[in-house]
Parts: C-alpha cells; sequence; structure tokens
C-alpha cells in the first residue's frame, strides 16, 4: 500500500513538473526572447557574486565559532586545573587535621594518664596554671632588675 502510494505520489510530481515547463503561449514567449536572456545572463553574475559573498561571511562566521570553541576549551581546562588544584588542597588539610585530631586525641590520653598516676603532680600544675598575675608580674619585674645590675 505504502509502495502504491510513494508511486503514485512520485508520478504526480513528476507530470506536474512536466506541464509547469511547458508554454502556454508560444508567441508571447516567441516575442520577447531577448530580455530573459539578459536577465538570466545578469543573475548569473549578480548569483556568483553572491554566492562568494555568503560563503565568505559563513567562513567568518566559522571561524568566529572555532574561536569561541577554542576559547572554551580553554577556560574549561583552567577551571578543571583549579578543581584538581582545591581537591589536592583539600586532601592534605584533611590529612593535616587528621594528624592534628591524632595528636590531640594522644595529648589528651597522655594527660588523663598523668592525672591519674600523680595527683599530686597535676594538683601542682593546676596551681601554677591558676597562679595570681600580679605574682607573676613581681618575679618579671625581679628578673627585669637583676639584668639590669649585671
Amino acid at each position: 500500500m505504502k509502495k502504491l502510494a510513494s508511486l503514485t505520489l512520485s508520478l504526480f510530481l513528476l507530470a506536474g513538473t512536466a506541464f509547469a515547463d511547458t508554454p502556454r503561449d508560444s508567441e508571447a514567449q516567441a516575442a520577447k526572447p531577448a530580455k530573459p536572456a539578459k536577465k538570466a545572463a545578469t543573475n548569473a553574475v549578480k548569483k556568483p557574486d553572491a554566492v562568494a559573498l555568503q560563503l565568505e561571511e559563513l567562513r567568518q562566521a566559522l571561524q568566529a565559532q572555532q574561536a569561541q570553541l577554542q576559547a572554551l576549551k580553554e577556560e574549561l581546562a583552567k577551571r578543571d586545573r583549579q578543581i584538581d588544584e582545591a581537591r589536592e588542597a583539600a586532601a592534605a588539610a584533611n590529612a593535616r587535621a587528621t594528624d592534628a585530631s591524632t595528636k590531640a586525641t594522644e595529648a589528651s590520653a597522655k594527660a588523663t594518664e598523668a592525672i591519674n598516676a600523680e595527683p599530686a603532680v597535676a594538683a601542682a600544675a593546676v596551681g601554677a596554671a591558676t597562679a595570681p598575675i600580679s605574682t607573676r608580674v613581681d618575679k618579671v619585674e625581679k628578673d627585669l632588675t637583676a639584668s639590669k645590675k649585671d
């Protein structure tokens, strides 16, 4: 069925172009043969110029698009490098944070161990840390005057 329809359509298309090409008034065409030939020649000259102009415009547009595409590729490569650098920096920071966390845990464990092992030493350390500031200032002043005398 489809083949029959396509063949029929093809036949009508061919017949239609054949009827469209046949002249209606052979006398009217015989009276004016020179003018269409001149127009055809003029159009033939204009068409290559127009085609060449369009072709040049298309070339320029293609070059502009290629330049834009190259710029976008370079920008993408730059962003990829930045992303890679940021990932490396994040990995390094994560490694440092892990090391710091491990050291803090170890220090906390040692402090807890020291407090549990010797309460007197821990109390002295806490007392020294909470001593009044005025006694510390007095000690620094005495050290300063002693160093001036020397």
